[in-house]
């Protein structure tokens, strides 16, 4: 069994150091197609960590096709790195059969070759979206940062972690378009990122939704924050001295622990939970929060950013655009 080790003081979750400590391994071959890897219950106790933060880690992998898992037979990668020639064998035969199309439409062979080089530049051109890097000090902004930044069209975003940035700049590569953060944080990436000017920084706010529902907890309940980092709930009780001053707020629960939160809900009135909190949590938590759910109020905080900040992103973008778009034509 290949040893993995996870540091629980790292920003980055668990169950992504995990994910990509064994897609690492997968990668550089030290786990080939076919090896099985350890199960849920080994890894876990292996690790010392709950066992739906490694089925969560399993997932992401499945995810990107890197292991298949079957019940009763057990995890196994599935990753096969495919040779240039084998690429090669199939663009060509898939080149052929579209030449051959052409020839019965009557297209000369110069006339598919203007043909398919227009259509090859336009989808250059769409495809070549614009890089955001969007750096939070939490997942769970991160996570909200990224819903909103899908709503430009022709973008592609990667998530980073403020303290891990801080530790390494160089993970924000050159070809990175825009540098997103909030205006917390922008300060101290200029003073470490070389491009200053990529970075555009933007105000995050609770939508209204979210204000609205925590003005309609009642007095003097016991009001419960489940999320998965410390500075996420640490904002979520700010937002309740703000917004929900009548109730008692208890100590918030952080997922990724050795138990799954059945107690904790038993002991609350509400719960305080991220938007899109399935993604942060264990199979068996989220049943249990859905459940809690039926008989009590379940707030899902949300954000984004405001107005202003999404004009000025939205024109950024667009100039971006236009200046590649008109490099592309020279």
């Amino acid at each position: 069994m290949n040893l993995y080790r996870v540091n629980p003081e790292s920003d980055v979750p668990i169950y992504r150091q995990l994910a990509d400590a064994i897609y690492a391994d997968i990668k550089s071959g030290r786990l080939p197609a076919g090896t099985k890897l350890a199960t849920v219950r080994e890894m876990a106790n292996q690790l010392k960590i709950a066992h739906g933060t490694v089925k969560r880690a399993y997932d992401e992998l499945k995810k990107m096709g890197a292991i298949d898992m079957t019940q009763g037979r057990g995890t196994y990668i599935s990753y096969r790195p495919e040779t240039t020639e084998s690429k090669k064998e199939r663009a060509m035969a898939a080149i052929e059969e579209m030449l051959n199309r052409l020839e019965s439409l009557d297209i000369s062979p110069m006339e598919a070759k203007i043909f398919i080089d227009l259509k090859l530049r336009e989808k250059v051109r769409l495809s070549k979206a614009i890089s955001l890097a969007l750096v939070e000090c939490n997942p769970e902004m991160l996570y909200h940062l990224d819903e909103t930044m899908h709503k430009f069209k022709n973008v592609e975003t990667y998530q980073y972690l403020f303290d891990d940035i801080l530790k390494y700049p160089y993970k924000i590569g050159e070809e990175m378009d825009v540098i997103v953060t909030s205006a917390n944080h922008a300060k101290d990436l200029g003073e470490i990122i070389a491009e200053k000017e990529k970075i555009i920084k933007v105000a995050l706010d609770l939508v209204p939704r979210t204000i609205m529902q925590l003005a309609l907890l009642e007095k003097g309940h016991k009001v419960g924050i489940i999320c998965q980092s410390e500075r996420f709930a640490e904002m979520l009780q700010g937002v309740c001295s703000s917004y929900a001053v009548q109730t008692n707020v208890s100590q918030p629960w952080l997922l990724d622990s050795e138990k799954d939160c059945g107690a904790y809900l038993k002991d609350i009135d509400a719960l305080l939970v991220p938007e899109g909190y399935e993604k942060f949590c264990s199979h068996k938590d989220a049943k249990l929060i859905q459940k809690f759910a039926g008989k009590h109020m379940v707030i899902q905080c949300a954000y984004q950013i405001d107005q202003g900040s999404y004009i000025y992103l939205g024109e950024r973008m667009s100039e971006l655009q236009e200046k590649r778009n008109l490099n592309q034509s020279k």
